[in-house]
């Protein structure tokens, strides 16, 4: 029995998207088999949902696969007495059993940050936010032309980012379609060789750069000079990547590690100099709970060890441990690499 018209019955009663959005959403994006609902005890009803959609995650150089978690929403009369507690259990365990590694979620308000980390996610998706004028210019470089803004460049662009949650083709036509519905858009540009660049906007009253992707610096000055020539005198800000170096990063994600084993496995593998013996705490997914052996690029997994432990803790601080400034796993002695989020449909 189909469930859509509980989801649109949730949807709409939990958030400000309009008709034509949601409509839009049910033909392109929704995916029954990605919902998962808990009914109402007193009036058998549907009353709790989420969505866990699927996505590749780039990890040290390998794809894993993740979960998105989004339009988490209970009925107004149904609110806080736990469900969401319980569904949210349910969710992160199904989505461990079907094979996912991580589970990714970007919260809805800044007080939801803290709800989450109760079920074990933990902050490390950032951006640095870029913020120019009115009166900032940027560089139109002469080698530079206007292209089409197809996946075949995003899909090259994408692939040099070392950690990230990666896009589809139809994925990439769910994005270019959202821009539209809300008056943003797309533009690409190349030199007819190797450097292009492209560029998302939400074009609100500011302009807003919901992701920039780009092979150098020169390439990134000339597709903001397009993104200007667009937007006039509003005033722009660029959600860039976060690097390595000192500013102040903004929070935009949390993520879940939901196999500890897959994860710590893919990071021995990458980094066979690797020697730790970690004892992980999981009070969701009882399959974490043990000690993991990282050495000569093998992951071993056992109840309990002799071995001296390096790092004994629960699975919200490995993730800040595996997923944050290189200067960070340096410390701990474990290759560390901040990860990137953007074009979801939060």
């Amino acid at each position: 029995m189909t469930r859509r018209g509980d989801f649109r019955r949730l949807f709409r009663e939990s958030f400000h998207e309009d008709d034509s959005w949601l409509e839009w959403y049910m033909e392109r994006v929704y995916r029954e088999d990605d919902l998962l609902t808990l009914d109402s005890v007193a009036t058998g009803k549907v009353s709790t949902m989420l969505m866990m959609s699927r996505y590749d995650f780039m990890y040290q150089g390998r794809p894993v696969p993740s979960a998105y978690i989004s339009c988490v929403a209970t009925a107004r009369a149904e609110r806080g007495q736990g469900l969401m507690h319980r569904l949210m259990v349910r969710a992160l365990n199904a989505c461990a059993e079907r094979g996912d590694a991580v589970a990714s979620l970007i919260p809805a308000e800044s007080r939801l940050y803290y709800l989450y980390e109760d079920f074990g996610f933990a902050t490390v998706y950032y951006v640095d936010e870029l913020r120019y004028t009115s009166l900032h210019v940027f560089q139109a470089a002469e080698e530079f032309a206007a292209v089409d803004a197809g996946y075949a460049m995003f899909a090259r662009l994408e692939a040099r980012r070392p950690c990230s949650v990666r896009h589809s083709e139809a994925d990439f036509a769910c994005i270019i379609d959202d821009l539209r519905l809300s008056g943003g858009f797309a533009v690409a540009v190349s030199d007819g060789g190797d450097r292009e660049a492209m560029v998302f906007v939400d074009n609100g009253s500011d302009a807003v750069v919901t992701d920039l992707l780009a092979t150098d610096g020169r390439a990134m000055e000339a597709v903001l000079a397009v993104v200007r020539a667009r937007i006039g005198e509003k005033s722009l800000m660029v959600m860039g990547e976060p690097h390595d170096r000192d500013a102040v990063l903004h929070r935009r994600g949390m993520m879940r590690i939901l196999n500890v084993e897959t994860m710590l496995g893919v990071l021995a593998a990458a980094h066979p100099e690797t020697d730790q013996v970690i004892r992980v705490h999981d009070a969701v997914i009882e399959s974490n709970n043990s000690v993991f052996t990282l050495r000569k690029g093998n992951c071993d997994r056992t109840p309990d060890t002799m071995r001296h432990i390096t790092l004994d803790v629960g699975v919200d601080v490995l993730a800040k441990v595996l997923f944050s400034d290189s200067r960070i796993g340096g410390v701990f002695g474990i290759p560390s690499v901040r990860p990137f989020i953007s074009l979801m449909l939060d």
